[in-house]
């Protein structure tokens, strides 16, 4: 990883001192990182070192231990520059709760990056070429600091150094400053767009879901009544395990109609996605990875529509995004639906946000109908901040395997 840009500064390393009685251990969503980084430096025919490619810091606020990944400060012995091809290399940020559960909240490719000690400590990013927006030439370089604003980690002030090439910046590069202004550190600053403020789920969610959840399903056959709590329970889980999916999607809807995001700032808003370094297909302006959901961006410089896609052998949907929406105050209208069978359907709604612009979002759902077969799940949402016109006359679905 680049020192010469922005020469690393460091609150608190991983080493020995890290694993004194005073602090929490290292969750296990990190330490999973922490092994596929050996095994991968093992498959390639190297061995771990010695080298400090974690950083434990409080970045956001709360009084508890964060951690920076940084893959290129990993030291595999044998195969330098393993994890830093081309001088570039992928930085994560774990963000940890009251339970020390850790979640992935930012992930990018860099050229280089440092910590500034503080409270909350802050982390700054440098990227080169293509990153910085199109239109910018191999040899342009840009930076930014992150900033938490609730759920993830945008990109609140963009610095620039002030002895790497720069040119003009185009429209959608937030990282990139014609002329920034100076502060007594020789940092430029400027405000960018910030996604929306996050929605909660309040504690009488869960409660009201399992009884209109019960409610559906004996409506629809008395002899629910016996099996309707477990299968709403089950359901509820599906719900829990959508938030980070939902809270990412959320993120990247404009906060008024006609506002337009600009794809540089829509990668910014939903931090938690593995940006890939190029879209996964013609059709895509981006394309990444959400744990086990793939995220698909359509349009550019500013972004059309996004969505996150789930697909496995045999497997029975593990998600229902418009419950979590739903649980966290979005008013969702069912306007269009069609059934392909036996627990394969699209649907589409219109959707109304605290805090954000009307939306269009359509869900898809097969589950798979013998265990070779795939399953799968997808919500896209448009970002053109218009609600959809209700269609004429309403269809109905009533697919007894969602309650939708």
């Amino acid at each position: 990883m680049n020192r010469m840009l922005l020469p690393l500064a460091l609150g608190a390393c991983l080493s020995s001192v890290v694993f004194a009685e005073a602090r929490p251990p290292i969750p296990s969503v990190v330490l999973d990182h922490m092994n596929d980084l050996d095994r991968r430096c093992v498959a390639a025919g190297g061995r771990a070192g010695e080298g400090r490619y974690i950083v434990a810091q409080d970045f956001t606020g709360d009084g508890r231990l964060d951690y920076l990944l940084s893959e290129g400060d990993y030291s595999c012995v044998g195969r330098p520059g393993l994890f830093r091809q081309g001088g570039v290399a992928r930085v994560d940020l774990f963000v940890v709760d009251g339970r020390n559960a850790a979640r992935r909240v930012y992930s990018d490719q860099l050229i280089g990056y440092r910590v500034l000690a503080g409270k909350p400590a802050k982390v700054q990013i440098v990227r080169q070429g293509g990153a910085c927006g199109s239109g910018n030439d191999a040899r342009t370089q840009c930076a930014a600091q992150l900033a938490w604003n609730g759920h993830s980690f945008g990109e609140a002030i963009a610095v620039i150094d002030p002895s790497a090439p720069t040119g003009a910046p185009p429209p959608e590069s937030a990282a990139v400053l014609a002329a920034p202004s100076t502060t007594a550190a020789g940092i430029g600053a400027v405000a960018v767009g910030s996604a929306p403020a996050p929605l909660v789920v309040p504690p009488e969610a869960r409660p009201r879901f399992l009884a209109g959840c019960r409610q559906t399903y004996v409506s629809r056959s008395a002899d629910a009544a016996r099996w309707a709590d477990e299968q709403c329970v089950a359901d509820w889980a599906k719900v829990e395990a959508s938030a980070v999916a939902t809270d990412t999607l959320l993120a990247a809807l404009p906060k008024t109609p006609g506002e337009a995001v600009a794809l540089a700032s829509l990668r910014q808003r939903m931090g938690g996605v593995r940006w890939a370094a190029k879209p996964g297909s013609r059709e895509l302006s981006a394309s990444g990875l959400l744990g086990n959901l793939s995220v698909a961006v359509t349009g550019s410089p500013t972004a059309k529509t996004v969505g996150v896609n789930w697909m496995e052998v045999g497997a029975l949907p593990p998600y229902d995004i418009v419950g979590a929406m739903r649980a966290r105050g979005v008013t969702l209208i069912e306007i269009a639906c069609e059934e392909f069978g036996s627990g394969e359907w699209q649907r589409v709604f219109s959707g109304s946000a605290p805090g954000r612009a009307p939306f269009r979002m359509e869900v898809a759902q097969r589950t798979a109908p013998v265990a070779n077969a795939n399953s799968y799940y997808g919500a896209s949402i448009d970002l053109s901040g218009r609600a959809p016109a209700p269609a004429a006359p309403r269809l109905v679905c009533t697919n007894p395997s969602n309650l939708l």
